[in-house]
């Protein structure tokens, strides 16, 4: 690839978290049966995003959250959950933000082989990749060689999304990473970046591409979605943001969602709970991590009650 590209490619992927625009993070209430879509009020742990955690002999922890975008709206409703950084003792996040992680994300994103994006998809959804792409700045040959997954990733959030991080304003998520090694507070990442790519690249290239066919074919679309998803966020309902991203899948077969919610959610979920709890059992602590983590019979919050802990909403 010419170096120009290489060189556009490591802009796309500056400040990149890799969370929600990989997973798209989903509940179901079993991932052996079809798709059960229900309204997000009725979701369990789905009213909130700011919930303490109590456990025995311990003082209280809390865990936030959150929708990780630089738009000025959402930053400025993490300011409440801001202060909870004063005074504890560990901040533990769904992975570290630092720039060798990002140089681990740009080296997956592109195919090394003689693969091309243009040969997997039709030609209707490349047309859509093109038109889309150049919104954002890139031009065919260069989303030519994205692999499909990493094509979502480019398209999760808008172009105004994308320009604000080239300028480099930085995400409510990396707000609290920012504050927490001012204040030398503790860091504690509950995934490494090899484990999420390895997630990544397991996918199932069929269902990816399944998925990049409802690419919306204006980027007005796409701005249209991501302000739902903020609306949806500063409502403080996890419930709606996870019926939103359950929506996005609805279009793979019920054996493909059961597939992609195992290995993209539920199993990451458990991972995340099961290296919290040793921190929460101390207390004094706050978590930070993608509210659609946290509502669902299978979400952290409901995996936290399993262990003894108690929850309750903070409004």
């Amino acid at each position: 690839m010419a170096l120009i590209q290489i060189s556009q490619f490591r802009r796309l992927v500056k400040n990149m978290i890799f969370v929600r625009p990989l997973s798209g993070i989903l509940f179901l209430f079993t991932i052996i049966l079809p798709l059960q879509v229900s309204s997000a009020p009725s979701l369990v742990n789905g009213d909130a995003v700011l919930w303490k955690i109590e456990g025995q002999n311990a003082e209280p922890s809390y865990i936030y959250g959150t929708l990780n975008s630089s738009d000025r709206r959402v930053v400025d409703a993490g300011v409440f959950a801001h202060k909870l950084l004063k005074g504890i003792n560990y901040l533990m996040v769904d992975i570290l933000d630092d720039d060798a992680i990002k140089q681990k994300l740009f080296s997956v994103m592109l195919y090394n082989d003689n693969r091309r994006l243009r040969d997997l998809v039709s030609q209707e959804t490349f047309e859509k990749i093109k038109v889309i792409g150049y919104e954002y700045g890139y031009l065919a040959r260069q989303m030519n060689v994205l692999k499909p997954w990493a094509a979502r990733v480019v398209f999760s959030s808008p172009p105004s999304e994308a320009s604000r991080i080239s300028l480099g304003i930085r995400t409510l998520n990396q707000t609290f990473q920012d504050v927490a090694r001012t204040q030398r507070i503790e860091i504690v990442p509950l995934q490494t970046i090899e484990e999420q790519l390895e997630v990544a690249e397991a996918l199932n290239e069929a269902d990816q591409i399944t998925l990049l066919d409802t690419l919306p074919a204006e980027i007005q679309t796409v701005e249209a979605t991501y302000q739902t998803r903020i609306n949806n966020f500063l409502s403080q309902s996890s419930g709606a943001l996870y019926q939103e991203v359950l929506d996005e899948v609805s279009i793979l077969s019920p054996e493909a969602q059961a597939r992609y919610l195992e290995g993209l959610v539920f199993e990451r979920n458990r991972q995340m709970v099961s290296r919290m709890s040793e921190i929460l059992q101390k207390g004094n602590s706050l978590t930070v991590v993608d509210a659609i983590h946290l509502p669902g019979q299978q979400g952290v919050l409901t995996l936290l009650q399993g262990k003894g802990f108690t929850i309750t909403p903070v409004k």
